[in-house]
C-alpha cells in the first residue's frame, strides 16, 4: 500500500477451487483464495473512492483532507501490514466503501453531509494507527452519539457533536469531545470494547465480533447504534457456542468453511418465531445481519445459509455466472417477490447448503425434533432441486455459470435417494404447493384483455378461454406473508403444545402469526371441513383474497386431478383474474359458489399444472 495507485496482479481462481465451490463446498485453501480476491476488489473500490473524493471539495468537510487520512493509513501499513489488512478486511468496510462510492457518483442522500460518510476512512486510518502504536492526532466523525474506531472500540459522545478528535501516544488513545475526554480503556464508562465471541470445538475455532455500534454494520445502509444489553450478549454467546458445537460435531467441513469466512455478526432483535431475518451481501464478505435466533439449530443452519451466500458472492466478483436479465423475473420458493436470475442462483446455492444441513441433522436431532428435521429436509430438497432444473434450462447462464449449475445439480441429486417418512413428504408437498400458488396469486398478472375475456366468458356461461397471451409479474408485490401456513406447520411439528393453545383461540392466531387465520389452524390440524368453511366465509367477505382461494384448494390437495384443485393451486391467477374482471366490468364480485368458478377455470388447465416447473421467467410489470 502506498500513496500512489498500486498495480494489482491478476486475480484468478484455480479450477480445483471453482469445482469445490460448484460442488457446494469449499475447503480452507478455497476460502483463502476467495479472501485474496476480496482484498483486490476492496482495494479497487478504495482507489475509486479516493479518486472520486479528489473531485469533490465537500468530501472532507471539517475533517482533515482525505489525502492526510490515507497517508496515516499508509504509515500504519508500513509499521505492521497485517494490522492494516485486518482493519480493511472487515465486512463493514466493504459496506461503507460501496455506499460512499455510490454517494460520490449520484449522492442519493443529500440530507446527510458527504463528509460524514467519507470520514469513515479517517476512522479506519486512526484505528490502524492506534493498533500499530503510532502517535498522531486526527478528527473522525461521530453520529448520533457514537464515534467508532473499527476493531478497536466505540465511544459514547454527546449526541449533537459531529466530530471528535483521536489523540494517540504509543498505542494509548483518547477521544476528545466538547464534554470530556474518553479514554480508550475498559474502565472508562463511555468506552466500549469490541464484543468478541470465541469458541473452539475439536480444533475448529470460530471468532466473531458482535456489531452493535458501527454505523455500517447493516447491509441496508448507515444505521444508528443499537447497543446490546448484558442479557442479549449472554444469549448470543450461549447460542453461538451451542450452534458451533452442533456444526463441528455433525458437519465439520461446513464448520471449517464458516470459520474461515465469518468475522462479524450484526444482531437484530428477535422476530416472530420461525421467521428469523438473516442477510449477507457481496460487498460485505465475512459479515452477516441476523435477528436473534429461536434456538441453536436455527442459528447453525443460518450460519450455513449465509456462508453459502458469501462464497457465491465472492465468486461473482471474479466471474459472471448469469447474464443480465433486464426485466425478466423468476420464481424462488424461499422469497415472496419475483427474482432476477442471478438472485435465484444465489438462493439456490444457499439452499443447497441448507438442505445438506437438514440431511445430516435429522439423523442427530433430539427425538422431539426429528419429525421437523425430516420435514425441512424433504421441503428444501424438493424446492432446491426444482430451482436448479430451472436454472440449468434457463439459457441465460454464462459458460462458467452453466458449468457451475450443472456441477451443483449433479452433486445435489445424490440426496434424492434418501428415504423420508411419508408424513414428512406429505407435509413438504403441502407447503411447497401452497407457497407456489400463493406466489402466483400475489405476483402473476394477466394482460387486461385476457382478464376481460375470462370474465366475459364466465358471465356468458361458455367454456373458459383456452390460453392467455400475456403474463407479467409485479416487480414489487405487496407483503404477502406467503409462509403463514408453513409457520403453523412448524409449530405443530416442534411445539404441539403451543399449537394446541393457538387452536384453542383461533380468533387470536393472527396476532401471534401474522397472515394466518383460524381456517389455517384447522387445515394444518387436518380438520378439512372446518378449514373449508373458514375459507369460504373469508371469500364471501373478501372475494379477491389470495390466501382464501389457495387455502380452499389445499383442503382438497389429495384430489389433484380435480379441475378446481388444478385451478386453485396450479393457476390461481386465472381465478383471481375472473374476480377482478367482473369488478372492472361493474358487476358484483360476490361468487355464489367459488368451487364452481374454480372448476370452470380448471377444465382448461393441464393436470400437471401443480407439479410443472415454472417457465423460464416472466416480464416484470
Amino acid at each position: 500500500m502506498s500513496s500512489d495507485p498500486v498495480p494489482l496482479g491478476p486475480t484468478y481462481l484455480d479450477p480445483e477451487h471453482f469445482h469445490a465451490l460448484a460442488s457446494g463446498a469449499g475447503d480452507e485453501r478455497t476460502i483463502a483464495a476467495l479472501w485474496r480476491a476480496e482484498r483486490s476488489w476492496r482495494l479497487i473500490v478504495l482507489r475509486a473512492l479516493l479518486d472520486g473524493c479528489a473531485t469533490r471539495p465537500d468530501a472532507a468537510g471539517p475533517l482533515a483532507p482525505v489525502a492526510d487520512a490515507w497517508q496515516l493509513l499508509v504509515q500504519a501499513h508500513g509499521v505492521d501490514p497485517a494490522v492494516t489488512e485486518d482493519v480493511l478486511a472487515q465486512p463493514q468496510v466493504g459496506i461503507w466503501a460501496a455506499h460512499t462510492l455510490r454517494r460520490l457518483h449520484d449522492d442519493p442522500d443529500p440530507s446527510v453531509p458527504l463528509w460524514l460518510d467519507v470520514g469513515y476512512l479517517h476512522a479506519l486510518a486512526a484505528a490502524s494507527a492506534v493498533r500499530t502504536g503510532l502517535s498522531f492526532e486526527l478528527d473522525i466523525p461521530a453520529r448520533q452519539g457514537t464515534a467508532v474506531l473499527p476493531t478497536v472500540g466505540a465511544a459514547s459522545t454527546p449526541a449533537d457533536v459531529p466530530v471528535v478528535r483521536v489523540r494517540a501516544r504509543a498505542g494509548q488513545a483518547d477521544l476528545l469531545t466538547t464534554a470530556r475526554t474518553v479514554h480508550c480503556v475498559a474502565d472508562d464508562p463511555d468506552w466500549h470494547e469490541p464484543l468478541i465471541v470465541e469458541v473452539g470445538v475439536d480444533g475448529i475455532d470460530l471468532r466473531v465480533e458482535l456489531h452493535d455500534r458501527d454505523v455500517y454494520r447493516d447491509l441496508r445502509g448507515p444505521a444508528p447504534s443499537q447497543p446490546l444489553s448484558a442479557a442479549e450478549i449472554a444469549r448470543w454467546r450461549a447460542c453461538l457456542e451451542q450452534a458451533w458445537e452442533l456444526l463441528v460435531r455433525q458437519q465439520p467441513d461446513a464448520a471449517q468453511a464458516i470459520a474461515g469466512i465469518l468475522r462479524t455478526v450484526s444482531p437484530l432483535p428477535r422476530r416472530a418465531r420461525f421467521r428469523q431475518l438473516s442477510a449477507s451481501g457481496a460487498e460485505a464478505f465475512g459479515g452477516t445481519l441476523l435477528s436473534e435466533p429461536d434456538d441453536p439449530a436455527q442459528l447453525a443452519v443460518t450460519l450455513v445459509h449465509e456462508s453459502q451466500h458469501h462464497k457465491l458472492g465472492a465468486l461473482s466478483h471474479l466471474l459472471t455466472l448469469a447474464e443480465a436479465g433486464g426485466n425478466l423475473r423468476y420464481y424462488a420458493p424461499w422469497r415472496d417477490d419475483p427474482r432476477p436470475l442471478a438472485g435465484v442462483l444465489q438462493g439456490a446455492y444457499a439452499f443447497v447448503g441448507i438442505t445438506r444441513f437438514w440431511r445430516s441433522y435429522r439423523h442427530h436431532a433430539p427425538p422431539g425434533e426429528r419429525a421437523a428435521a425430516d420435514f425441512e429436509f424433504a421441503l428444501w430438497r424438493r424446492q432446491t432441486l426444482g430451482v436448479l432444473r430451472v436454472l440449468a434450462a434457463s439459457g441465460r447462464l454464462t459458460g462458467h455459470g452453466q458449468r457451475f449449475v450443472d456441477t451443483l445439480h449433479t452433486e445435489f441429486k445424490a440426496c434424492q435417494e434418501d428415504a423420508v417418512p411419508a408424513t414428512a413428504l406429505r407435509a413438504a408437498d403441502a407447503v411447497a404447493v401452497d407457497h407456489r400458488a400463493m406466489w402466483r396469486g400475489h405476483n402473476v398478472r394477466l394482460d387486461p384483455a385476457d382478464r376481460e375475456a375470462l370474465a366475459a366468458a364466465w358471465e356468458r356461461g361458455v367454456p373458459a378461454v383456452q390460453a392467455v397471451s400475456g403474463l407479467t409479474v409485479l416487480a414489487a408485490p405487496p407483503e404477502g406473508l406467503l409462509d403463514a401456513r408453513a409457520v403453523l406447520r412448524r409449530y405443530l411439528l416442534l411445539d404441539p403444545d403451543a399449537f394446541g393453545r393457538l387452536r384453542a383461540e383461533p380468533a387470536e392466531v393472527a396476532a401471534e402469526i401474522a397472515g394466518s387465520t383460524g381456517a389455517d389452524l384447522a387445515l394444518v390440524a387436518g380438520d378439512l371441513e372446518r378449514a373449508r368453511a373458514g375459507y369460504l366465509d373469508e371469500l364471501r367477505q373478501h372475494p379477491s383474497s389470495v390466501h382464501a382461494w389457495v387455502g380452499l384448494g389445499l383442503t382438497q390437495l389429495d384430489r389433484r386431478a380435480d379441475p378446481a384443485t388444478r385451478a386453485l393451486l396450479g393457476r390461481p391467477e386465472l381465478v383471481l383474474a375472473v374476480v377482478d374482471g367482473l369488478r372492472s366490468r361493474g358487476h358484483s364480485t360476490a361468487i355464489g359458489d367459488p368451487i364452481e368458478l374454480a372448476t370452470w377455470v380448471g377444465h382448461r388447465i393441464p393436470e400437471a399444472a401443480l407439479d410443472a416447473i415454472d417457465p423460464a421467467g416472466w416480464l416484470a410489470a
